[in-house]
């Protein structure tokens, strides 16, 4: 029998109709006679090469500038070199793994050009907080946790029996290696 909660209704399903994705398996009845740029062997199987050309493809000046404008406006190096990086993948110049291998010559090219325009790019999305305001958020965090979360969850008498326990007892600062006193 089928359970109507989980069966999709006629109306649920034009709705995600609608959305125009392809359709799961769609990639595997394509024709093998002509792969998609990305599914056959890539133009770069070294990194020399792949940097070579990624040097070169940056210079052109119809890439050039819009990436220098953009860096200019505030746009990260790392976000650039990401959709760089994955448009040469979808191309068919490297594959993954020398893609992952690119990013870091990548993101040095880029500064380097940023550079020799005359300005310091922004190297990725998130700005790094001094360690004194790390520090500080974690103590708000932790004051945060004391107020709302411990003291909520402990009931009353337990509290009171833990604090009727710990009275007696006295802490002594010794390390775990000493000696025990007799």
């Amino acid at each position: 029998m089928i359970d109507p909660k989980t069966q999709y209704s006629h109306d649920s399903l034009k709705e995600l109709a609608q959305f125009e994705r392809p359709i799961p398996g769609l990639s595997l009845t394509n024709d093998p006679d002509s792969p998609l740029p990305f599914e056959g062997p890539p133009v770069h199987t070294e990194l020399a090469s792949a940097i070579d050309e990624i040097i070169v493809r940056l210079c052109d000046p119809e890439v050039f500038h819009p990436i220098i404008d953009s860096l200019r406006f505030g746009v990260s190096v790392g976000e650039i070199t990401e959709q760089f990086l994955v448009e040469g993948f979808s191309q068919g110049q490297w594959n993954t793994d020398l893609m992952l291998l690119l990013v870091e010559p990548t993101m040095y090219i880029l500064i380097a050009l940023a550079d020799m325009v005359g300005f310091e790019p922004r190297i990725d999305d998130e700005e790094e907080d001094s360690p004194e305001k790390q520090i500080s958020n974690l103590e708000k965090i932790v004051d945060i946790a004391k107020e709302k979360i411990v003291p909520s969850r402990i009931p009353i008498d337990i509290k009171s029996k833990v604090e009727k326990l710990t009275k007696d007892i006295e802490l002594s600062p010794q390390s775990l290696l000493s000696k025990e006193e007799i």
